[in-house]
């Protein structure tokens, strides 16, 4: 497994080659979650880890929505807040072992528990659902998934891993609802594929953030996540034995970290995505 405190491969050491971190915590967060839902649980289908909020399983914290690009017919709420490298990369190892219960989307106002109905209210891991709005305009939806970001964050660090993974992935669907009212704006789109990330569906997030790059082409916080998200699906790759998906995957890292990087060199993202692709071109 990976050192959630520096990232260092430490294989099924009790501490950290590197840094000497105890990796006991970590591994019961990962054995409780397995064995919650039982053998045969892998990461989220494909289809999912954010927005003016940067974010992914390199770390970098959270920006802010309205960072950069086009604005919104009507002005999203800006998020707030932040996750630590170090709760990045507890929060992937804990979602890469796990299916996240899934929440369908509803029309209409309805309001869902992000859980299995079956579940009497709990989910199978004693996880409380975690209720999802899908009503009101479209600012109110982007300030409630904000919200939910913010909770879910909350959660992670204070070490409560799979309830902060309820709380993203009813963020996803907040976040999916406002953008059917009004897409277009990069950092609601770049958020909902942060929630996705963290939620567990690595592959989404790749997908919706990129479709924010095909319409927001110069939108520096969606390629600096992308890279971000692209690394953590190569480490992966790289723990799984595929060194030819893991060699691809880091190139189109080393790419998405570049382009940030150009689109902005003296920013604080430009400078980081600069710092990031040197890394890997070494």
């Amino acid at each position: 497994m990976y050192c959630p405190e520096c990232g260092t491969e430490a294989g099924e050491a009790k501490f950290c080659p590197e840094c000497g971190a105890d990796l006991g915590a970590v591994r019961g967060a990962l054995k409780g979650k397995v064995a919650a839902k039982g053998p045969g649980g892998k990461a989220g289908p494909g289809g999912r880890a954010g927005g003016g909020r940067q974010g992914g399983a390199a770390g970098g914290g959270k920006g802010h929505a309205g960072s950069g690009g086009p604005a919104a017919q009507e002005a999203a709420p800006a998020p707030s807040g932040g996750l630590s490298p170090r709760v990045l990369w507890v929060i992937v190892a804990v979602v890469a072992v796990a299916v996240v219960v899934a929440v369908a989307l509803l029309s209409g106002g309805s309001e869902q528990p992000a859980a299995d109905a079956g579940s009497g209210g709990m989910t199978s891991g004693g996880v409380t659902p975690v209720a999802v709005d899908l009503s009101g305009s479209y600012r109110e939806l982007v300030q409630r998934a904000h919200d939910l970001y913010d909770q879910g964050d909350a959660l992670i660090q204070a070490g409560d891993f799979e309830q902060g993974v309820e709380y993203f992935a009813a963020a996803a669907q907040v976040y999916e609802a406002a953008w059917a009212k009004e897409p277009g704006d990069p950092n609601v789109g770049t958020d909902w594929a942060t929630s996705l990330f963290y939620s567990g569906d690595f592959d989404a997030a790749v997908a919706q953030v990129e479709v924010v790059l095909e319409e927001s082409p110069d939108f520096q916080p969606a390629w600096f996540n992308l890279g971000n998200y692209l690394q953590h699906q190569a480490r992966m790759a790289e723990s799984s034995g595929d060194t030819a998906e893991a060699e691809r995957l880091n190139e189109a890292t080393r790419e998405a970290y570049e382009t940030a990087a150009e689109i902005d060199p003296a920013s604080d993202t430009g400078i980081e995505a600069a710092a990031r692709a040197a890394e890997l071109a070494e």
